[in-house]
């Protein structure tokens, strides 16, 4: 269906009069996925699009030779995906999947050519997204092969916090993510049963973390979880 979403509120239009962002809203679609819904698998031919996450979270999943899926990125509202496919050979860069109920933003790439033009400061955007999901998808994928359990998935939860930020609470920095087991060990390459053991080893105290149904971490103390990552 067309979009009705304000993209004013949207960082990625900031720049944008309202003529131009009028035009964009013509042009764009909203896209409901419920959760466990795959968007595309890795290959897909894709539409030059792009695509904006308005609510919910996605998984990117990079699948190995083995058939093994990695989650080498979580999709948090207000941010692109799938932006490789605009510059190189237009298939998905990776599976995604919902991981909860979400809406997606799509606008496609002969609707904003002119718009890219004319303001290089959204070409450029597109450019930066494009280099950082690049550069996080090697080092996720660098990790799965060279680093121990613990340290990917200490690293993996640092990352996190550090990007998304989390909420302030008498234990500690709760991240605004969710991350259940599930996720968190296909994003670090282990067994399900493994990353359980390991959250449940750090959860003792002297705990670490504080791990809550449903995926919320806390983290207690950082500089242990640091000390993981030192000690390799």
């Amino acid at each position: 269906m067309t979009a009705t979403i304000d993209l004013k509120k949207l960082d990625f239009f900031q720049g944008l009069d309202d003529s131009e962002l009028q035009h964009l809203t013509a042009h764009s679609r909203l896209r409901s996925c419920h959760a466990s819904e795959v968007l595309f698998h890795e290959g897909d031919p894709l539409e030059p699009t792009l695509r904006i996450l308005i609510s919910g979270g996605l998984e990117i999943r990079k699948s190995a030779v083995s058939g093994k899926e990695t989650v080498v990125r979580l999709i948090r509202p207000n941010e692109i995906f799938a932006v490789a496919a605009l510059f190189d050979r237009k298939v998905a860069p990776g599976t995604v999947v919902a991981s909860e109920k979400s809406e997606v933003l799509e606008i496609r790439l002969d609707s904003i050519q002119a718009h890219l033009a004319e303001n290089p400061g959204i070409a450029m955007k597109l450019l930066v997204a494009f280099a950082q999901r690049l550069r996080e998808t090697q080092d996720a994928l660098h990790a799965v092969v060279s680093e121990r359990a613990k340290t990917r998935l200490a690293i993996l939860i640092l990352r996190i916090l550090d990007r998304e930020g989390g909420k302030r609470t008498p234990e500690g920095l709760t991240l605004s993510t969710k991350l259940p087991h599930g996720t968190l060990s296909r994003m670090v390459g282990i067994t399900y049963e493994e990353c359980v053991r390991l959250i449940r080893d750090w959860c003792q105290e002297p705990a670490i973390l504080r791990y809550e149904r449903g995926g919320v971490i806390t983290v207690k103390d950082r500089q242990r979880l640091e000390a993981l990552i030192l000690a390799e």
